[in-house]
């Protein structure tokens, strides 16, 4: 894993950080500062250095050569762009909130999330800028690791996780790629635990090193997930019935762009098409066809405000085989086509 020095530049008021194209920002960097240096650290140490940029909140901790975890509670008062150089790098992103550019691969992403977790796998060098949003209230953890060597430390069959990242592992893909997930309450508790620290102290490198630990196996087992739910074996029978349906909203959280018919999902649950049904709307105030429906919908906001797809790829992904049908539903749901919502949450891609 090759995790640059960072360094930052402040930015000037009459700056919009929203219009700066790559090109710019690196002219920017001339007289820049590091504030971070991971591979001189020595292990089991703390790598920031937030005050010259007036940052409070982060704290991030290089446990090894492979393994990085930084925790963010931050409120940016002056813009600054923050500049590093990484490779061979799989980050786990667990989001709270988070609204922020970013330039990766030759593209301008636009961040507008959660709770997600968005993963990134970068195999060449790259040069990214992160350009935090001032006066909002930043809250992410990521996890940091070697992307290479990454079934092999883990003892993890490649075949087991989603093409997109086995096309680059096995290196038929050279570029970097991200992927956005929603996350499930089950989630979200080992996230929060991170703001407020358990321990102090000697203990607090213990505690770190634990957390990614504990976060790198939450965000493998969701990419797993994803590769396909509905060859796991079929749930206990003898499972709470509120447990099946709860079983159910992760489903088709996952697979909403394609999600299985009724009746293979109650055979697989072990409860009666009718009990789904009715279960699904008590338990969501919405039927199982309309959850789907805004889950499509929500990760294809996502995949807009990225810009690095068009309406119709988007209109794909999202589950949609006929471009129209896509347009027609989207602009039911969100009063406007998706052309139209792109053009007014999104930046034009570099």
């Amino acid at each position: 894993m090759r995790y640059g020095d960072e360094y930052f530049v402040e930015l000037s008021e009459s700056l919009d950080p929203d219009e700066l194209s790559r090109a710019r920002l690196a002219t920017l960097f001339r007289n820049a500062r590091r504030i971070s240096a991971f591979e001189s650290t020595p292990n089991d140490n703390f790598i920031h250095e937030l005050d010259a940029i007036g940052i409070t909140g982060p704290l991030c901790y290089r446990i090894d050569q492979d393994c990085m975890i930084e925790i963010n509670d931050a409120f940016l008062k002056d813009p600054v762009v923050i500049r590093n150089k990484v490779a061979d790098l799989i980050s786990f992103q667990f989001v709270s909130t988070v609204k922020r550019s970013e330039f990766l691969g030759g593209h301008k992403n636009v961040h507008d999330l959660g709770p997600a977790l968005l993963v990134s796998a970068i195999p060449k060098t790259e040069t990214t800028y992160r350009v935090p949003k001032t006066n909002v209230q930043i809250r992410h953890v990521v996890v940091h690791t070697t992307l290479s060597n990454l079934m092999e430390r883990m003892s993890e069959p490649g075949d087991a996780y989603p093409d997109w990242l086995v096309e680059i592992l096995d290196g038929r893909h050279k570029g970097p790629r991200q992927r956005v997930f929603f996350l499930e309450d089950v989630h979200r508790d080992p996230i929060w635990s991170c703001f407020h620290l358990p321990v102090s102290g000697t203990l607090l490198g213990k505690w770190m090193a634990a957390k990614f630990d504990e976060l790198l196996c939450i965000g493998l087992q969701i990419l797993k997930n994803s590769r396909n739910l509905r060859n796991h074996d079929p749930i206990d029978l003898d499972q709470p019935y509120g447990e099946k349906i709860r079983r159910a909203r992760t489903i088709l959280g996952m697979e909403y762009a394609n999600p299985p018919p009724l009746p293979v999902l109650a055979r697989h649950l072990g409860i009666s098409e009718t009990r789904l049904k009715s279960g699904f709307k008590s338990m969501n105030g919405t039927t199982v066809l309309q959850y789907c429906l805004h889950r499509r919908i929500e990760a294809a906001k996502v995949l807009l405000k990225e810009n690095r797809h068009t309406i119709s790829e988007i209109g794909t992904i999202v589950g949609y085989e006929d471009h129209s049908a896509f347009t027609r539903a989207f602009r039911r749901h969100c009063g406007h086509s998706p052309r139209e919502w792109r053009r007014a949450h999104s930046l034009d891609p570099l």
